[in-house]
């Protein structure tokens, strides 16, 4: 409670610094996804993810179903769009991508196991 009323009285007396800040942290996540591009950028959000998921399992599901929410409304309003023109903008599917991930780990398993043998 305490918080809020100094945020809340932050906002009030300096408006500018809340502003500044928000710029801020909008800027560095851009050049966060620009260094890193698409597909790095929601590979690391993703093991951010599966991190927080392994320390806190119960409040990782409920911020991952807010999450999964937020993705289906923004994908309606994507869908407005003329075909093409704002692919960029889609949410990736996380599932797909940690599919994907464990396919690409079992295989490198398997081809190291064979090369295991073969040295054998």
């Amino acid at each position: 409670m305490i918080t809020l009323a100094v945020l809340a009285l932050l906002v009030v007396l300096r408006p500018w610094l809340v502003l500044g800040l928000i710029l801020l942290m909008v800027f560095i996540t851009l050049g966060v996804f620009l260094a890193l591009g698409y597909d790095g950028f929601w590979q690391r959000a993703m093991a951010l993810g599966r991190w927080y998921a392994g320390r806190r399992p119960e409040r990782a599901a409920r911020i991952h179903a807010r999450l999964d929410a937020f993705a289906m409304r923004w994908d309606a309003v994507l869908d407005r769009f003329p075909e093409g023109t704002v692919d960029g903008l889609y949410l990736p599917d996380f599932g797909e991508m940690a599919a994907a991930d464990l396919r690409h780990d079992e295989a490198l398993d398997r081809r190291f196991d064979s090369l295991r043998n073969s040295e054998a």
